[in-house]
């Protein structure tokens, strides 16, 4: 090997002769680059090739002087190609080199410069004993009025490791930094092994911040995140490290953590969470402290107890793994169950936005910069806003136990949250249904479907069957579908008939017409962020994580705004102490949907409320929206929108999975307190603000009468006839073959029955008259209206006249009575018509049900004997014709 300067050289390699390839190649120890070329040389001919394995051979004797001749020559282009060859390499070598030096020097230098200016203000040692004074970080609305502060705990108790159970410090160590005892504040090994899990799963699942390090993180106010600090902490750390002992490091730790609720230290963790000192934890209680300091928030065992118990398990298997406790007693602790003691918490304004706000700023900055940071946090809460979602509800459902409601009001054209109602009070339901709440969308979700739909271009005025269907399914059980309590099904409809009246059926025609990959991609580039699987019942809001308040308040504000798309913010600006901006929100907007597709989407979704399923939802202004309601009546929804504010409204039990089956006497689904609240919030965050139209994109959309009845161009002859909306290119081009329009027939001289029938068999409408025509034999159509020869549509109505009888003529019903003592003789009589048939005689006795006699003759008798007393008797005479006479008279009777 030959070295030079920074590169290594190849050396020189013999030739092979096993083949008629000759190859030059270099593999240098040390080189970081390899080169290899290859000459195709032809040495001699294979005959002499082969008979140069004996040396002794016959041939060799011959060809002698001409075989060493040639191998001369050869073997002298072979060296100049070589050399040749081998000053082409070392120039690519130097080449490469010399660019992978200048890169290392472009990446080295400004590191080298964040290293020198670190260094210059890394801080001393001694201030990490004697902390920055903490400062009051404060919450201001949007309109710059104080809305909160956030504070540490003023009456925190250091106490010293002996005092700290052994569990808790061997808890924390498991979890957070197994190997706390080896390594020198900073684990090279650690950082490394999280590299590597966190490039496996594409996300942060695992840090390789060690204890010290925590440590350190906690003294620093300043709350940047930024190389320089990174470095700054991993200095320091080592400096703790030469410093202290690992006991002292383990117990400034446990005294100053922050364990979540406003508890920093393990001590006032303890009262907070347990009511007791923290001499006195036991293990499962330990385990769920060392849990919750990875993320307070996310582990809470108030507002998320599965989750913090799943942690808490996870570190008593940990200490088992690293030998701190046996298997059985970590059984024996993972079956114990969570016991907290109830947290008493000041009154708070807007307590589910500010503790969004709260946790959001902890997890970008840490709880010390929050707490004692003295941040100027200023947010885009509406104080009035906020005021009139926080009554909506309240005023609704105003029962002790009725259900909660969660509220999120977005402007639509910034992504600025302006109102967040989480649930009936923070200080018993710190879980804040608004943002954590995971819950089914029913129907609400077919907004997503319709947009996919109409993006593909399947016109509003398609048909659809509405009854129930069953699809099979790859892979997978028949998928039923049958229409709902919110929805009605039947004969076929138009996809806007079918979003209007929510009916099921008409939407799982179209998802599977649509494909539910496509709607789930819809719905991400809308604003939903919950985990979504691309199965058909998704169409119905059948979800498997579910979705969030201010997921769909966001997502239907896209629509709002004409197809932009703005992620939601909650903060707009972040200062420190000393005014310097920590981070500033601009808009963050993104077209997702064709302003059309916006467009027509709201046109339909006005109809919900104007006609739909959503009448309780209207406000007197351009609104749109779509109910929801999940199975079993579990959760109910209605999501809408204005211009100028999308606000979604969630109904529900905060323990989920509880049916709303009867609340206030009714059941509860989407159009009914969902729409309630919405409407009574909406109304009152908009009266300052005057009522404006959706906005007609002209440029993509076409107008066109079409028929109702078949989603088609209207012909002269349809009934119903509506304006529709279409985008461009998906306008329908065929005229509705139904009403075609049918000449009337002549139908005068017919029979009465036979002219009915054939103009019913042109789908006409008949309208029978009668009228006495002496000339016209009776039953015989005379006239009509319209004349014959006339087109008009179908459905259209026919006068048609026919000649009838005269009217009836009533028989005269007429008694007598005799009486001989108790005995009445009644003696009737009445006016006989051979033509009409016999008569029918009816008594009606005060003493009897009464008695009917049929008679041919113009009299008859009959004979009774009451009790003494005065009664009534009537007599009704009754014809074939149905035509009748009554006559009455009061009898007395000794």
């Amino acid at each position: 090997m030959i070295r030079k300067g920074l590169f290594s050289l190849p050396e020189r390699r013999s030739l092979t002769s096993k083949s008629s390839m000759g190859k030059i190649s270099s593999a240098p120890s040390r080189a970081i680059f390899s080169c290899s070329s290859t000459l195709n040389l032809t040495l001699f001919p294979s005959s002499l090739r082969n008979a140069e394995k004996s040396y002794h051979s016959p041939l060799r004797s011959v060809y002698a002087p001409m075989w060493y001749n040639s191998q001369r020559t050869q073997m002298s282009r072979i060296r100049k190609l070589r050399v040749k060859n081998r000053r082409k390499k070392t120039l690519i070598l130097r080449v490469v080199g010399l660019i992978v030096l200048i890169m290392a020097l472009a990446i080295a230098l400004p590191f080298f410069g964040i290293l020198v200016a670190c260094a210059k203000d890394i801080p001393r040692l001694e201030s990490l004993t004697s902390p920055q004074s903490a400062q009051t970080s404060k919450v201001y609305a949007s309109d710059g009025t104080l809305i909160t502060t956030f504070h540490a705990e003023q009456h925190r108790i250091v106490v010293p490791l002996s005092k700290i159970p052994l569990k808790m410090q061997q808890a924390v160590v498991a979890v957070e930094d197994e190997r706390f005892y080896q390594h020198r504040g900073v684990d090279l090994e650690a950082i490394a092994r999280a590299m590597v899990v966190n490039l496996r799963s594409g996300r942060v699942v695992e840090g390789g911040s060690t204890i010290t390090q925590q440590y350190v993180r906690n003294a620093f106010i300043t709350p940047e995140k930024t190389l320089q600090r990174k470095i700054k902490e991993a200095v320091l750390a080592y400096q703790v490290e030469g410093t202290y002992s690992k006991k002292e490091i383990l117990e400034k730790y446990l005294n100053t953590i922050y364990f979540g609720h406003g508890c920093y230290g393990i001590e006032a963790a303890a009262e907070t969470f347990f009511g007791k000192k923290s001499k006195k934890l036991n293990l499962p209680e330990c385990a769920l402290l060392a849990g919750a300091v990875k993320s307070p928030s996310h582990y809470s065992p108030y507002t998320h107890p599965e989750r913090a118990k799943n942690r808490r398990d996870l570190v008593l298997k940990m200490m088992v793994k690293q030998g701190y406790i046996t298997q059985e007693g970590a059984n024996e602790a993972i079956a114990t169950p969570l016991e907290v003691q109830e947290i008493k918490e000041e009154e708070i304004p807007a307590a589910y936005f500010v503790e969004y706000v709260k946790q959001t700023l902890i997890d970008k900055y840490g709880a010390n910069a929050v707490f004692k940071g003295g941040l100027r946090i200023y947010t885009t809460l509406d104080l009035k806003m906020q005021r009139y979602a926080e009554e909506a509800p309240k005023a609704i459902l105003d029962r002790e136990d009725d259900p909660s409601a969660a509220i999120v009001a977005i402007d639509p054209k910034t992504g600025c949250i302006k109102a967040m109602v989480g649930g009936k009070d923070f200080k018993t339901e710190k879980f804040n249904l608004a943002v954590q709440g995971k819950r089914q969308a029913g129907s609400s979700f077919k907004t997503f479907v319709l947009v996919t739909a109409i993006e593909k271009g399947i016109s509003p005025n398609k048909m659809y069957e509405s009854g129930p269907v069953t699809f099979q399914i790859p892979g997978s059980k028949p998928w039923h579908v049958g229409n709902y309590v919110e929805g009605s099904g039947g004969p076929p409809m138009t996809l806007r008939e079918g979003t209007i009246k929510s009916v099921n059926c008409v939407y799982a025609r179209l998802m599977m017409e649509v494909g539910a990959k496509n709607v789930v991609e819809v719905a991400k580039k809308m604003g939903i962020t919950s985990h979504l699987d691309p199965y058909p019942a998704i169409a119905l809001g059948g979800l498997r994580v579910g979705v969030s308040p201010l997921e769909m308040a966001s997502a239907f504000g896209t629509l709002a705004n004409m197809g932009v798309h703005c992620e939601p913010i909650a903060i707009l600006k972040v200062t420190d102490a000393d005014g310097k901006i920590l981070e500033k929100n601009k808009v963050k907007e993104k077209t997702v949907l064709k302003p059309g597709t916006a467009y027509l989407v709201t046109d339909i979704l006005q109809d919900v409320i104007r006609a739909g399923t959503g009448r309780r939802a209207n406000i007197g202004r351009p609104a749109a929206g779509k109910t929801g309601t999940a199975q079993n009546y579990q959760d109910a929804w209605f999501a809408g929108y204005t211009p100028d504010l999308s606000c979604a409204v969630w109904v529900g039990y905060p323990k989920g999975q509880i049916p709303m089956r009867n609340v206030h006497g009714i059941q509860v689904f989407g159009g009914s307190f969902p729409a309630q609240i919405w409407a009574r919030f909406m109304s009152k965050a908009l009266e300052d603000t005057p009522p404006s139209k959706f906005a007609l994109p002209k440029k993509d959309l076409v107008s066109m009468m079409i028929c109702a009845d078949t989603g088609l161009l209207a012909s002269p002859y349809c009934p119903n006839v509506t304006t529709g909306l279409f985008t461009k290119g998906t306008q329908p081009e065929e005229h509705c073959k139904i009403h075609q329009g049918v000449a009337v027939p002549n139908v005068v001289g017919m029979e009465a029955d036979e002219a009915k029938m054939a103009l019913e068999n042109l789908s006409l409408v008949v309208n029978q008259i009668n009228l006495v025509k002496a000339s016209i034999p009776i039953g015989q159509v005379f006239d009509q209206n319209p004349a014959q020869g006339m087109v008009v549509p179908p459905g259209s109505m026919v006068d048609i006249t026919v000649s009838s009888e005269p009217p009836p003529v009533p028989p005269v019903a007429y008694f007598t009575y005799t009486k001989s003592g108790l005995t009445v003789n009644l003696d009737a009589s009445g006016s006989y018509d051979p033509e009409r048939g016999p008569l029918i005689y009816s008594w009606d006795l005060d003493v009897s049900d009464g008695i009917q006699q049929n008679a041919t003759e113009v009299t008859i008798s009959h004979t009774y004997t009451p009790p003494g007393g005065t009664y009534t008797v009537t007599l009704t005479v009754t014809n074939s014709k149905g035509t009748k006479s009554r006559t009455s008279q009061k009898i007395a009777v000794p």
